[in-house]
């Protein structure tokens, strides 16, 4: 007697550590978006924000677009160097300095 399994499909039971990785590297790879486009108000809104942290050393948020991902931050502008161009900025939640290369920015908004 011959059983039928219908559209039931065999799935492998051992997957090589390569195509775990590789599957990873798809999914990670879908979920990257690519860099916005900024205008010059926003530009010009973004360095105002900026620079209003930096005189009164409020705290802002920050968006930074890093190899496809936008991460987001609570920070004090603490000095800006336009050679470099970085800001060194003091984050609020783990109270640690760090530097952002400019062009990274893509956001920055009063808190």
């Amino acid at each position: 007697m011959i059983r039928d399994r219908g559209k039931m499909k065999w799935q492998s039971a051992f997957f090589m550590p390569e195509h775990v990785k590789m599957l990873k590297d798809i999914q990670i790879d879908a979920n990257k978006t690519s860099k916005p486009q900024l205008d010059e108000q926003q530009l010009e809104e973004i360095q105002i924000v900026i620079m209003e942290s930096l005189d009164y050393t409020l705290p802002i948020k920050i968006s930074t677009w890093e190899n496809g991902f936008t991460n987001h931050m609570t920070a004090i502008v603490d000095n800006l160097d336009m050679i470099k161009k970085e800001i060194r900025v003091e984050i609020q939640s783990d109270y640690e300095m760090k530097c952002i290369h400019i062009e990274k920015i893509i956001a920055a908004e009063r808190t």
